[in-house]
This record gives C-alpha cells, sequence and structure tokens, in this order.
C-alpha cells in the first residue's frame, strides 16, 4: 500500500534520485545543487576553451573598467514642500515644485482689454468708413442730377451790355448840358449886361497851335472855371449879339457897369486882346456896338 504523496513501493524519507543527481563522470562532475560552485568541464578539452571548442576570449568579450562613469545627479535641488498635517482641507493642497510667475493673472487681464479696444477702434473705423462712404454717393448723386439739371434745362444767364463811348460825342452832349443851365442863369441873372470875353471855339478850328474839338472846348470851360469867377458857357445860336451861330462862347459874367471896367479886369488877369475882351450879352439886342476890344 503506498504512501500519499509518494509512488508505490518507494519508503518514504529516503531520496531514490540522489544516484542520478550526482554521478562521478571521470575526473570532472556536474552537480546540479544550486550551492554548488562546480562548472561544467568537457574532459579533454583546454581550460580555455568551451564545450564546442570555441576558444573563451571570442565568446566573451573583455570590457575594460568603465572609461565614462554613470550621470552623477544630485539630489533634488527643490525639496518637496513640508506641510504640516492637517493644516490644509482635503482637496486643497498648495501646487508644489516650481513656482507660478506673478502677475500673469494681470496679464491676461491687461491682454484681453487691450484686445477689446483694438476690436472696438476696428469697429469704429469700418462705420466711419461706411458713413464717409455714404455721404460722397449722396454727394455725388445730388452733383450730378444738378449737373444733369442744367444741361437739359440751362437758364439764361445775366445779360452783359458792352456799350463803346464815343469822347466826343459824350463831349458834345456835356457841352449842350452846360449851355443850357448856364444859359438860364444868364438869362435871369446877367441880361443886358456886360461882361469879360475870354474864349470862342468851334469844332475843327485851328487855334494857338492846335485843332480844337468838343472834347477840348470843353475841357477848357471846366479849367477855366477853377481859374475866373462866375464862368459861363454859352452857345452864340442862342444869343442874336454873336453873328456867328456855330461858336462855344466862355465869359466871365461879373455883372460890369461899363465895357472899361472889363477891359480893367482882363489886364488885371494879364490876357491880352486876343483872349480877352469887353462883350454885352443881351437876348434882344444885335450885334452892333457889343464888343469892345483892347487898345
Amino acid at each position: 500500500m503506498s504512501t500519499p504523496g509518494s509512488p508505490d513501493g518507494q519508503q518514504p524519507g529516503v531520496n531514490h534520485f540522489a544516484e542520478t543527481v550526482q554521478r562521478d563522470i571521470g575526473s570532472d562532475r556536474v552537480s546540479l545543487d544550486k550551492g554548488s560552485t562546480e562548472q561544467f568541464a568537457n574532459p579533454g578539452l583546454p581550460q580555455d576553451q568551451d564545450a564546442y571548442g570555441y576558444p573563451a576570449s571570442q565568446l566573451e568579450p573583455q570590457y575594460p573598467g568603465p572609461q565614462y562613469p554613470g550621470p552623477q545627479y544630485p539630489g533634488p535641488q527643490y525639496p518637496g514642500a513640508q506641510y504640516p498635517a492637517g493644516q490644509y482641507p482635503s482637496g486643497q493642497y498648495p501646487m508644489t515644485g516650481y513656482p507660478q510667475p506673478y502677475g500673469r493673472s494681470g496679464q491676461s487681464a491687461a491682454r484681453g482689454v487691450i484686445l477689446g479696444l483694438a476690436i472696438a477702434c476696428v469697429i469704429a473705423l469700418v462705420i466711419g468708413c461706411v458713413v464717409v462712404w455714404k455721404k460722397v454717393s449722396d454727394s455725388s448723386d445730388s452733383t450730378v442730377e444738378t449737373t444733369t439739371a442744367q444741361v437739359g434745362n440751362p437758364q439764361p444767364g445775366p445779360t452783359t451790355t458792352t456799350t463803346v463811348v464815343d469822347p466826343e460825342a459824350k463831349a458834345a452832349r456835356d457841352l449842350a448840358s452846360s449851355s443850357a443851365s448856364d444859359t438860364t442863369y444868364m438869362r435871369s441873372n446877367s441880361d443886358n449886361r456886360w461882361a469879360a470875353q475870354v474864349s470862342a471855339k468851334w469844332p475843327g478850328l485851328y487855334a494857338e497851335g492846335r485843332t480844337w474839338d468838343n472834347a477840348s472846348i470843353y475841357s477848357e470851360y471846366l479849367s477855366m472855371k477853377q481859374r475866373y469867377p462866375n464862368v459861363r458857357l454859352l452857345r452864340s445860336a442862342d444869343w442874336p449879339v454873336f453873328t456867328e451861330k456855330h461858336w462855344w462862347v466862355i465869359v466871365s459874367a461879373q455883372q460890369f457897369s461899363t465895357p472899361s471896367s472889363a477891359l480893367s479886369w482882363c489886364v488885371s488877369q494879364s490876357l491880352d486882346k486876343d483872349h480877352c475882351f469887353a462883350k454885352f450879352i443881351s437876348s434882344t439886342s444885335g450885334p452892333d456896338g457889343s464888343t469892345l476890344y483892347q487898345r
């Protein structure tokens, strides 16, 4: 009968495999004992060859001692933070390791503000461009409409009349106007009285080195009005005391009582007999006895 845990026919406490575990093989032995230090050796081979006849130096490379020692790392420069037990509640522990840079949240907020301002500026610029474009477009449309209306319905411009004035004709009108007013004065104040005649001209007369015309006669009249007292312009056709009817006569009507007093005034003005003499002005008398010259 067999014992449990052991094969039949074997006695308990006896190692039946001891003979096969360790056997003497010539001078060399193979030990399967884990505590044994004996190595397997093939009898008949040199000690420096393996079981297959290869030199042991070819199979096991020989390395010198470490030329490059392994990297040496110092201990942690930043030891873990030590916090007393129970100081922080569960789930709320400070971050360890490198501290976070200061002001990061402030910088983020500043960047957000700057980004918002930039977006607002862009929107304002776009709105301004749209408004300007709208105004320019409206102005261009109104200009086109105004131009079209003007082209379709041209409005008459102001009429400009250019009048070419003839100096001679104007001087003739001035002579006639002045003569008319002076004749009225003489008939009211100096009719049938002596006067000093200082000039008598007509247009086309050559005298004193020139040919006279209406303009030059009127200019002389204006000059004498400034030089002598009470100078008047008369047309010879309006007075019967003159024999020629186309003269413009200039007199100084000072109401002289005699012809001699008129001549005395001519001398006092240094006027010779060809440029000053006594003339009787009357609207009823004839030319006889109406003229007295200097001697």
